[in-house]
């Protein structure tokens, strides 16, 4: 037998056992193949049973696409969750957690009142020049105070807002001891320079009055903090989902 030939028959059985060979690999991932859709089918089944007596993906603020309407939905769903005689029916649980997580300890005196008729709670409280998104003010003649919160979820900076409320709270003749300004954001920022000239806030936060608070940790720690303490499940479920809502801006 020539070498040509040799040469020929063992091509011819290097194709035949590359073609066995490919067959042998696609019965092998065709096996391993059904075995992952198999496990997929199972899993779904499972996963859909589950979000069958749980819809963890069921969320309110998801469905109304209200998730990020600063004035529609979070401002006025805070406001209510910090008025102690609110829908909640929580009394003044939010509030008066609130206060404890958030007001420097030094201060807390001021704040933290007897009766939770003491607290007067405005949104879009008018004041010259603009309005405040959430405005605390104490009436208890013996303990007077002020809260600002500025709620900043997508909406821009107005031109010295943060200075006209510093002004409108001074007007109230409070000490620095009594007022408290929150800049609440996505993340936490600062405000800009159009909102607040440098020098002012400088002053106000090394007097512990502007203080930075951020939806994904602030907010979010605060509610979850606090959910063991709600008694209305319908409450509890409303700031579950809100938490979540939170935690995908």
């Amino acid at each position: 037998m020539s070498n040509l030939t040799e040469i020929s028959i063992f091509l011819d059985r290097y194709k035949d056992f590359s073609k066995r060979l490919e067959r042998q690999k696609v019965i092998h991932f065709i096996t391993k193949f059904d075995g992952l859709l198999n496990g997929y089918s199972s899993l779904t089944s499972i996963i859909e049973s589950f979000n069958e007596k749980e819809a963890f993906q069921y969320n309110i603020f998801n469905i109304l696409n209200i998730q990020t309407y600063e004035v529609r939905t979070h401002t006025p769903f805070l406001r209510n969750l910090l008025d102690p005689n609110g829908t909640h029916g929580q009394k003044d649980l939010f509030l008066k957690t609130f206060i404890q997580k958030f007001i420097p300890k030094d201060k807390m005196e001021f704040f933290l009142l007897p009766h939770r008729n003491d607290y007067n709670i405005e949104e879009e409280k008018p004041i010259q020049g603009g309005r405040i998104d959430i405005y605390i003010e104490s009436i208890n003649s013996k303990k007077k105070f002020g809260i600002i919160i500025e709620n900043k979820l997508l909406s821009g900076d107005q031109h010295l807002q943060l200075n006209r409320y510093s002004d409108f709270i001074n007007g109230r003749k409070f000490v620095d001891q009594q007022i408290m300004m929150f800049y609440l954001t996505i993340d936490g920022h600062d405000p800009s320079e159009y909102s607040i000239d440098k020098k002012t806030m400088s002053e106000l936060k090394n007097k512990k009055i502007l203080c930075n608070l951020s939806y994904k940790t602030d907010i979010k720690n605060w509610l979850q903090n606090i959910l063991k303490d709600i008694k209305a499940n319908k409450v509890k479920f409303l700031i579950e989902q809100y938490i979540y809502t939170i935690e995908y801006f």
